[in-house]
Formats: structure tokens, sequence, C-alpha cells
């Protein structure tokens, strides 16, 4: 940018005020002829390569195209079936949806080479087993036959609870918990699942806790994942559950433990914040500070001067 008030100050002093305008008006003149020509000369070069011209992206080979579509469906995290908290902020590192899925608008041809690889290669995560459901009914038949990977989070019990039957329940009232998340798989339509993921918590239990599987759901999984054809190797990823889990699924299956404990330096400074917070609160609260100033009010009142003493005295006097 130039600076015109600048521009007049490094003109010789000894112009008026008529001649520095002149003389900006003639530098200005001159500036516009150079960005003409400037201007001229990159769209020329612009024709010349084709830059406003559409990608010819069709004339190249399906396997370039197939990385294409890769680099620009893939999610780098699990997406959430459901949409997230608002008040969640959305950065390139954790995006909660592929980073361009409107690359499948283009046209028919695009849409049909791609959507494979956009329900095929990305993880899709539920918290509750009413959040699948409502995936499938989104996406359709047809794309929950593409559908490779899906994620979990079950609440475990503890034993004391009474956990309802799936099958008195209707399906917006069933809950996180490992019984419903096997009625809710049985019901639903992802049938060529080759990766399954189970985060595992319980209620009232060390947030770095790990638990054993129940024998249901340990079973489910077993015939859930055996239905893997073409030669396909099941995978399963576990968190929260104990290291022996692995041993009691076959041993061809590709079985990750993914503990919780990799997650402990985030639980750590979670905990911190809520400690400052509770903390600051605790400052701030007007009550306490009224608490304070009443004791120190007692505090002035029985500093043991003696002066409250001598007045009682006088009195009885």
């Amino acid at each position: 940018m130039i600076d015109l008030h600048w521009l007049l100050e490094t003109f010789d002093g000894g112009l008026d005020d008529a001649d520095k305008h002149e003389a900006t008006l003639r530098f200005l003149c001159l500036t516009a002829r150079r960005y003409n020509k400037t201007y001229e000369e990159l769209e020329r070069l612009k024709e010349l390569i084709g830059f406003n011209k559409p990608f010819p992206i069709l004339r190249l080979p399906r396997e370039i195209r197939d990385q294409i579509y890769t680099y620009s469906l893939c999610a780098p995290i699990s997406a959430n079936t459901v949409s997230r908290s608002p008040f969640i902020a959305l950065t390139p590192d954790h995006p909660f949806k592929p980073p361009t899925p409107g690359l499948l608008c283009v046209n028919k041809q695009i849409y049909y080479e791609a959507v494979d690889i956009l329900y095929s290669k990305n993880t899709f995560k539920s918290e509750e087993p009413e959040h699948l459901f409502t995936f499938e009914a989104q996406i359709g038949l047809e794309n929950c036959k593409r559908v490779k990977t899906i994620c979990f989070w079950t609440l475990l019990p503890t034993g004391e609870e009474e956990i309802p039957d799936p099958n008195s329940l209707p399906r917006s009232e069933y809950q996180s918990v490992p019984s419903h998340w096997i009625a809710a798989l049985k019901a639903c339509d992802f049938r060529n699942i080759v990766h399954l993921g189970i985060d595992a918590e319980m209620l009232f239990s060390d947030p770095l806790g790990l638990f054993s599987m129940p024998k249901d759901l340990q079973e489910f999984i077993e015939g859930y994942l055996g239905r893997v054809t073409d030669n396909g190797v099941p995978h399963l990823s576990l968190t929260g559950f104990r290291e022996e889990e692995r041993e009691k699924f076959p041993n061809n299956w590709k079985v990750v433990m993914n503990q919780w404990s990799s997650y402990e330096e985030e639980l750590e400074s979670l905990g911190k914040e809520c400690e400052e917070d509770y903390d600051t609160q605790w400052m701030l609260d007007p009550g306490s500070s009224e608490d304070e100033d009443d004791s120190g009010d007692g505090d002035s009142d029985n500093d043991g001067d003696g002066d409250d003493d001598e007045e009682m005295e006088d009195d009885e006097e």
C-alpha cells in the first residue's frame, strides 16, 4: 500500500501544494499503467496454463482418483453419528466430518466412485444405541452395507442395578449397556463390519479402571465379527478391559487393547481445571466473604486486650 501523505512529504520542499498535487497524479497514473500491464500478463499466463478451466479429474487413472478421494474424504479421527455440542470448537486437527464431503456433489460418476471410500474408510462412533439407528436411517440401506468400522461406548453394569429387557423396550429407550447394544447391533443393517471398537466404563469406578467383559457381549462379538468374509481378518479394539480379555478371542483376530491409561495426562489436566474452577467459585462466593468478616469481628472482640472486660467492670461499679 502507498501512503499518499508520506509520498507528498517526500517531494521537494520547494514545491507548492499545486505542484505536489500534480506530481501525485502523475505518479498514480504511472502506477495504474504498471498495474494494468501486470494484470494483463497474469491473465495471459492463466489462459496459457488453463488456470480458469475445470481440472479434468476424470481423465486421471482410477488409482490416482481413488487416492484423491481418500485424502479428501477420510477423517483423522472417528466421526460421531450425531452432531456434537456446539460449544466444542471445530479445528483442522479434530474435524467432526470428513475434510471435503462436497466432492461427492460434483457429478454422478464421482459420487459412485467416492461414496464407498467415504463409508468404508471412516470410523463411525455412537454413544447411545439410538444414535446408531438414527445414523442408519440417514445414510440408507446401500450405504449401511459399505460401512466397515463402527465403535460404541458402553457402561458396564455393577450387578446391583436392574437392566430392563431390550425386547420389552422401543429402540428409542435403549440404554448404553452391553445387552442393549447387542440388541441394537442385531436389529440394524450394518452387516459388513470388519472392525469393531468398544469403549467400556463402569459407574462409580476408577476412571482408569479395567474390567472383565460380560459373557453375553463376548459371545455376540465372536458371532458378529465371525461373519467376515473374503479372507478378511476381524479387527477388535477394546478400551477399558483387562489384558487377559484378549485371549478369549480367536488367535487369527487382530485384537488391540487401547487402555484408558493413554488418556491419563488428559484426565489429570481436566481434574486440575475442575479444581481451579471450584477454588475460584469458593473465593468469589459472597457468603464465604461475609463469614470471614464475621469471624474477623469476633477475633477483634476477643483479641485479649481486655477492653471489653474493663467496660463490664465499670458498669458493675
